[in-house]
């Protein structure tokens, strides 16, 4: 038995809580998983009327409103891929607002089946997952996938760059 049993994680944690209870500080910063930029840093943000814009991060409260509405990227690359999303998305709830029945029984939503490379659907009556957009019936589903487009939906909701690619 000894630290190598541990894994790196494990072996970090174990670090820091002897560190703690040596009564060293430590830098509450490094445990943050999601970092504000720091001053300084250059970075995009999308504008009311759909403009991506740069600014440089010097802790305004502008800067940390973006951050809060999650309308902070460091590249270029995360916006435009954001901004891709948020139309996906949008499109996706428009649809379904379009379709379904007002009486919605039963809540059909798409998943993505990362084994088979597809996306299919799943149905709960009594529930609905956080962020899903639900649909009155698997049909709607299918349809809504066709309407939007199955690459786009992988691409853009699930995270997916290269399906079906070898």
């Amino acid at each position: 038995m000894g630290i190598k049993n541990l894994t790196e994680a494990e072996e970090k944690e174990f670090y820091r809580l002897v560190g703690k209870m040596n009564g060293e500080e430590t830098d509450k910063e490094q445990d943050v998983k999601v970092k504000k930029p720091e001053i300084g840093t250059r970075y995009f943000y999308l504008d009311s009327v759909g403009d991506i814009v740069n600014a440089v991060w010097d802790d305004t409260e502008y800067d940390n409103t973006r951050w809060d509405l999650g309308n902070v990227f460091l590249t270029e690359k995360e916006i435009v891929f954001a901004i891709e999303k948020r139309k996906v998305e949008v499109e996706l709830e428009r649809y379904a607002k379009e379709h379904n029945d007002p009486t919605l029984e039963d809540s059909y939503f798409i998943l993505y089946d990362e084994y088979n490379e597809e996306l299919d659907y799943d149905v709960w009556a009594d529930y609905r997952p956080q962020g899903a957009v639900v649909f009155a019936s698997k049909q709607l589903v299918f349809d809504a996938i066709e309407s939007i487009g199955r690459d786009r939906i992988i691409k853009y909701i699930f995270g997916v760059e290269s399906v079906g690619e070898e």
